[in-house]
């Protein structure tokens, strides 16, 4: 009996070895191919400001494995689609104008061997004239695919159109995080000279501090310690109480405040700016537009922000939005729009653009809108290149600026 099973086995072994292992899986899996749109997402929201002109995206379609022959596809805007968007999303969108849009590419191919079509790219334009009063969508479809089949729930992309704030995202400089700049403004690349030699300055912020504010010690909105700083509070001040520091023609630098009128709130948004005449000895500082200090008569010294300054102890001292001089100092609160500009802007010209400002402006040298909503840099939008980087992750906080106030009715 034994010597039976034995047998059986060896027999069972050898009929395996012939149906089984013959027959080699196929490289991609056994499974029909299907072409998508490659996109983690079926829709693209895009917020719509009154100041907005273009926008631009992109997507490619994929097959899992790649195509025997050449497939050739077709995508296209379908308006027969809004009414199915609106049914599963619980919307009551609009087809986009015609006029508002182009899809470009949308004849595209797969080629043979391949598993990737080249980009189509969708062009918004004119969207300042669009009323944002209504919910606009574009539904993108692959109309056609010629000789495979297509997996229908990435078939559509929908872009919807909203209306938006001005301001819809800020970074949060919690846990003590800060903006660096020493790998631009460092005095040796080219972009760091549009930051030196200014006669005349301003600069600008957005903030809206945490309750910190309201409490002992230092901190800082931007600038270089000991050279020419925006920062709130120092010793004998109050704990909201915003400070400036500029450079002095005798070396050092001179502070300026006022303790009755350049205090910060809590938990409110607050513009900060600060204008600086060289030649002419006056530094303005404006809070929400209006003039909290105005000094004439001092002896300034030419402004350079875009280099280091070296301390007593001969430590660098590099430009930073949230820092100054040593941890402990950051600034506790969410930031946006930071300026930097080679003129002295009137107050008309500061409180008619708190929310933001053309970054071709004349005179503007740098300017950080922190509207990124994701990552640790935060880009100059003027096209100088002294982008900042977060000492850590950053927090992004969604909001709406200006804030409306509520309807007293």
């Amino acid at each position: 009996m034994k010597r039976f099973h034995t047998a059986l086995l060896a027999a069972c072994a050898v009929l395996l070895s012939l149906t089984g292992c013959n027959k080699k899986p196929a490289p991609f899996g056994d499974f029909d191919n299907r072409v998508y749109i490659d996109q983690n997402t079926s829709v693209t929201t895009l917020l719509v400001k009154q100041s907005a002109t273009t926008d631009e995206r992109s997507f490619h379609a994929a097959t899992p494995k790649p195509v025997e022959r050449e497939v050739k596809l077709l995508f296209e805007a379908d308006e027969s689609l809004v009414a199915e968007y609106n049914r599963f999303y619980g919307e009551q969108a609009e087809m986009l104008p015609a006029t508002y849009f182009e899809v470009t590419g949308g004849e595209t191919s797969i080629a043979a061997g391949s598993t990737r079509s080249a980009d189509v790219t969708v062009r918004f334009h004119d969207l300042g004239q669009l009323d944002t009063r209504s919910l606009h969508v574009l539904p993108v479809t692959l109309r056609s695919a010629e000789g495979i089949a297509v997996l229908e729930s990435a078939r559509t992309l929908y872009y919807v159109l909203r209306g938006a704030a001005i301001i819809n995202v800020v970074a949060d400089l919690e846990d003590s995080n800060y903006i660096a700049f020493d790998k631009v403004l460092d005095g040796q690349n080219a972009s760091s000279k549009v930051l030196n030699g200014l006669n005349t300055l301003t600069m600008e912020a957005l903030v809206r501090c945490h309750d910190y504010v309201l409490e002992p010690g230092i901190k800082t909105v931007m600038g270089i310690e000991g050279h020419c700083l925006i920062r709130i509070s120092d010793n004998g001040l109050a704990p909201n109480q915003l400070q400036v520091v500029l450079p002095t023609s005798y070396g050092g630098g001179t502070n300026f405040t006022e303790a009755s009128t350049c205090l910060i709130p809590a938990n409110e948004w607050t513009h900060i700016a600060v204008t600086c005449d060289v030649a002419a000895g006056r530094v303005v500082v404006y809070i929400n537009g209006e003039v909290a200090l105005d000094k004439s008569g001092n002896s300034f010294s030419a402004i350079n922000l875009g280099q280091p300054k070296n301390d007593g102890q001969g430590k660098a001292h590099y430009f930073n939005i949230g820092y100054s001089y040593a941890s402990g100092r950051e600034l506790h609160g969410e930031i946006c729009e930071c300026r930097i500009w080679n003129v002295v802007r009137t107050q008309e010209e500061i409180a008619s653009h708190v929310y933001e400002v053309d970054p071709a402006s004349e005179g503007l040298v740098a300017y950080w809108k922190f509207d990124e909503g994701t990552g640790d840099t935060i880009r100059d939008q003027t096209g100088n290149g002294n982008n900042g980087t977060a000492d850590s992750p950053l927090k992004w906080t969604e909001v709406s600026l200006p804030e409306t106030a509520p309807d007293a009715n």
